[in-house]
């Protein structure tokens, strides 16, 4: 392991395999104690195991993780003869004739890593050794570049043409800059940890000299730089075993070729680009060609072409990014029937989508340091693509009724842009999407269009969670300014999406049903143009009357009377409830008069995202701040309320609440939240 490679870190353990022959058993008891008690006594962490060459060659069989081991096995004193027989047997029983079986198992293992630990090497808390791009990563491209082709080190691999000296400089760079940050982890953490804990984070930034400066914290700086690197080590090994599978024989056998139009084909299952490197610069228009048909194909581009890309960016220049053709290919390539996401990160990774839309390039790996975002601005980009694809399938009718959904998919792959530069990202941002329309030559209104939906792409989300949705001066204000029901579709999926791809605290079914709400009470505004102040009031008094009216049309004959009159009731209280919702609470009130002098009453129900809970009582002074501080001692948190008091001084109140705690709604004491 780590030890053999001479790769030790301050707190990593010391893993040694006592190697002995069959004569030697009746004293390794008494050798291994005088070897292993004095590290221990020191404070090693030492990892060990006494074995024969046929039983450790055994075991290497029964486990992975000692095989591999095995392939960094350096001796460190003793039988120079017995080492090489082990090394020899290795090679004999694992290896020889075993390169695909390798291969497989090594893929299982990293499925089950990225299972883990997370498919990104982008999240908010990247593991520095077990992560997407992280040490592991460094160390499997290595052992089976041992193991499968006798290749030993990057020096290897390079003069094999397994590593282009680009990718192998890059790919230094940043094993070197993850030993010293994981290096620095063990001191900062004085223990065995290699995961970048959101508190750690400013620590880590301060040691290595990181400052705030271009509108950004230093921490966020230096986990650019981080990402940057983690990002580095993924894509390269992800193009070693792309290469490894082919030459291997674990890919897609190569069953002649389709030619899908000029220089672009598909082979073995993967797009490719046909036509020689040199040729490109005559029609450049086929790069982003290459990434239209990957999505149409629902194929992925093959490791050489991925590469050819990324060396031939120089000819993504002002010309390219002022293409009508070019730009039609990207936006056509956001709109297809199949997910445009994969076909993105693939343009970020081969640097294509920087350096076609350059505004882009400055949000790329750039840490958001909260505990909000759980990826860098780049991806949650990217993420919000993909979500907007999921919506696609989910909100089919509201999708059916766009007739520019490309303007919403570029909204979607932009909204952050503005971000990193200390100021309101969301003005910056519809700032700079005008630009990146124009130079795709997009006509003045779709212009206002993405600028608008950039502008307020938060607007829904917080306004329904903070305003009272019943409030229709609210509605009617929120109205007017999205203008049509084109605009509030987009602005709805655009907030969906977007707070979906943020991470698991800022999506609930609560936040769900709010958004889904606000959105319909828009759309009927703006279907019934109620934003004119006369139309809006005469709608509120015709509204009144016509409730007061179906509640006494609800009213048995033979009932007794109740002990408020419809026509007491206060007309914001009629417009936020259905009539058999008010007639429900009038006949409460009725029923249980005596016992509303003396104390609450308390009526829950459960609904989707939350629980719903009605409170009857008389009013007094303070009565709301202790309604609630009873909730918060009873774990209970609101969400949402809205409060009422007739003309006799009962109070109304309809309150959302989400317990604190695991609780669920039949454990929950209701009947001692009632009692206190």
């Amino acid at each position: 392991g780590g030890y053999g490679r001479q790769e030790l870190y301050p707190y990593s353990d010391v893993d040694l395999l006592l190697l002995h022959d069959r004569r030697a058993r009746k004293d390794m008891q008494a050798v291994a104690e005088s070897i292993l008690y004095p590290l221990w006594d020191a404070g090693f962490e030492v990892g060990h195991s006494v074995r024969t060459v046929k039983d450790a060659i055994r075991f290497a069989k029964e486990d992975f993780i000692f095989q591999v081991s095995l392939l960094d096995a350096r001796l460190l004193t003793g039988s120079e003869a017995l080492y090489q027989n082990m090394l020899k047997r290795y090679q004999k029983k694992i290896l020889y004739g075993q390169r695909q079986n390798f291969v497989r198992t090594m893929d299982e293992l990293c499925a089950e890593r990225r299972e883990k630990y997370g498919t990104h090497a982008y999240r908010l808390e990247p593991h520095i050794k077990e992560g997407r791009g992280g040490m592991r990563d460094i160390q499997t491209m290595l052992w089976t570049a041992k193991a499968v082709f006798g290749l030993a080190g990057l020096d290897a691999l390079e003069n094999e043409g397994m590593l282009s000296s680009a990718d192998r400089r890059s790919f230094q760079e940043s094993w070197n800059m993850l030993a010293r940050i994981r290096n620095r982890l063990h001191y900062i953490s004085r223990r065995h940890n290699d995961q970048m804990y959101f508190e750690l984070q400013e620590e880590m930034a301060a040691a290595f000299g990181c400052q705030d400066r271009q509108g950004m914290l230093a921490v966020e700086h230096f986990m650019r730089e981080v990402y940057g690197h983690l990002q580095t080590v993924a894509v390269v090994t992800d193009l070693f075993f792309e290469q490894v599978h082919e030459l291997s024989g674990l890919s897609d056998k190569d069953r002649g070729e389709q030619e899908l139009e000029r220089d672009i084909c598909i082979r073995a299952n993967t797009l490719r680009l046909n036509c020689i490197e040199s040729e490109l610069s005559k029609h450049p228009a086929v790069l982003m060609r290459l990434f239209l048909q990957a999505v149409r194909k629902d194929i992925s581009i093959h490791h050489s072409s991925r590469r050819a890309v990324t060396r031939n960016l120089h000819l993504v220049d002002e010309h390219f990014r002022f293409s009508k053709r070019v730009a039609n290919t990207f936006l056509a390539l956001l709109t297809e029937e199949n997910n445009p996401a994969p076909a993105l990160e693939s343009m970020l990774e081969t640097g294509l989508l920087p350096a076609y839309i350059p505004e882009f390039g400055t949000v790329e790996s750039l840490a958001q340091h909260d505990l909000y975002h759980i990826y860098t601005v780049d991806r949650h980009q990217i993420r919000t693509v993909d979500e907007l694809y999921s919506l696609r399938r989910t909100e089919g009718e509201l999708f059916a009724s766009l007739s520019a959904p490309h303007i919403l998919y570029l909204a979607a792959l932009l909204h952050d842009i503005g971000k990193g530069q200390r100021t309101d990202h969301s003005v910056l941002g519809a700032d700079l999407i005008v630009k990146i329309g124009r130079r795709m030559g997009l006509d003045e209104k779709d212009c206002e269009l993405l600028a608008f939906l950039v502008r307020h792409h938060l607007f829904l989300p917080e306004n329904a969670l903070r305003r009272d949705l019943g409030d229709q001066d609210f509605i009617r204000d929120t109205a007017e300014l999205i203008k049509d029901t084109e605009s509030l579709s987009m602005l709805y999926l655009l907030s969906v999406a977007d707070s979906k791809a943020t991470g698991p605290s800022a999506w609930s079914d609560w936040k769900a049903t709010l958004l889904s709400e606000l959105f319909f009470k828009l759309r009927s505004c703006l279907e019934a143009e109620c934003t004119t102040d006369a139309h809006v009031e005469q709608g509120e008094e015709q509204g009144a009357v016509w409730l007061r009216e179906q509640i006494i049309a609800l009213l048995q004959p033979d009932e007794k009377a109740l002990r408020i009159a419809a026509e007491e009731l206060p007309d914001d209280y009629l417009l936020s409830f259905r009539p058999e919702e008010i007639l429900a609470h009038l006949r409460l009130h009725r029923d249980q008069a005596a016992v509303l002098q003396q104390k609450v009453l308390l009526f829950p129900k459960k609904k989707q995202g939350s629980w719903s809970l009605l409170m009857l009582c008389r009013d007094r002074q303070g009565l709301l701040a202790k309604l609630c501080g009873t909730l918060a001692l009873h774990n209970l948190s609101v969400l949402a309320a809205r409060i009422f008091t007739w003309s006799d001084g009962t109070v109304v109140d309809m309150l959302d609440l989400t317990p604190e705690t695991a609780t669920s709604f039949a454990e929950q004491n209701w009947q001692a939240l009632e009692h206190d």
